[in-house]
């Protein structure tokens, strides 16, 4: 596995060449990018990777540009751009993406919040349209060589109340959609530290379809460890917290032989940085993957 930088996961907004520059710079053997900025900049995606290539970076992971947890419109939207994005994902050597799937249903009336057979149908109705607009995303990617991986919002705060609980911990989330896997072989699991601990998940409860279906891995450990309340905005670089996810998650990736791209996600109102300076970012988010990162015996 190896180290990627991501400009926006620790709150700066960067171009696509100024994110590669400074992942060289602070040491990152890869880099992730925005691919629907630099679509939407008109940026050359081809002088982009041999920039990549000079400098030695590998492609990392590239943020699903979807919006389709929402209207069915907006989702159609999105799919019909999906194919020029995950064209020029692979023309820069992203070939990995993911996405989070829904915690908790559209808001619904209290009589169906009380009523099990209800809520029993609303968490099959909403697991089966997510299931079909996740088939169809694979689907396009796919042509692409893109793979996706399925992550859990496992914050609890981050629950409003007014909808039906629905996946809230990884075992739910591979038990639910177990099937998406064997129809679509590039469906399969963001390993995500930070959402590990608030579900009061191990390491282990991400691989229950194998390390081979682990497509992208995302490190931060919580600002407050109080599962109760822990939101998802409240994040520290991995390694600041006594919590150990990180280094947990990483040990065990790595003994199973784990080979994909790594991205530290403290994300924007993280309180890890004295500045906004991208230089100092970059270089405190290297020295964090640094301190979690496994020892070389650890793979074997």
């Amino acid at each position: 596995m190896y180290p990627c930088w991501n400009a926006r996961a620790v709150g700066l907004a960067l171009t696509a060449e100024a994110t590669i520059a400074l992942a060289a710079e602070a040491g990152f053997e890869g880099v992730d990018l925005l691919v629907r900025d630099v679509v939407d900049s008109g940026a050359d995606a081809a002088e982009l990777r041999r920039r990549m290539d000079d400098l030695g970076l590998r492609g990392g992971g590239w943020t699903l540009p979807m919006n389709w947890k929402n209207e069915p419109a907006a989702f159609e939207a999105d799919l019909e751009r999906l194919p020029l994005y995950a064209e020029t994902a692979a023309t820069l050597g992203l070939f990995r993406t993911g996405t989070w799937v829904r915690f908790e249903s559209d808001p619904v009336g209290l009589d169906s919040l009380d009523d099990e057979e209800q809520r029993r149908r609303m968490v099959e109705r909403t697991t089966a349209w997510q299931a079909e607009r996740l088939g169809r995303m694979a689907t396009v990617l796919a042509e692409h060589g893109t793979r996706i991986g399925l992550e859990i919002i496992g914050s609890r705060a981050e629950r409003t109340g007014r909808g039906v609980p629905l996946i809230a911990t990884y075992s739910e989330l591979l038990r639910a959609f177990a099937d998406l896997p064997r129809a679509h072989a590039n469906i399969g699991v963001l390993a995500d530290a930070y959402h590990l601990y608030a579900a009061g998940e191990s390491a282990e409860a991400a691989l229950a379809w194998g390390v081979d279906a682990i497509t992208w891995v995302h490190v931060a450990d919580p600002a407050n460890p109080d599962r109760a309340s822990m939101r998802d905005v409240e994040r520290l670089l991995p390694g600041e917290s006594p919590v150990g996810i990180c280094r947990s998650l990483l040990e065990t990736l790595a003994g199973r032989g784990y080979d994909g791209p790594v991205t530290a996600e403290p994300l924007t109102e993280s309180r890890s940085f004295p500045s906004a300076d991208p230089l100092e970012r970059a270089g405190m988010t290297r020295e964090a993957l640094r301190g979690v990162w496994p020892s070389p015996r650890t793979t074997g």
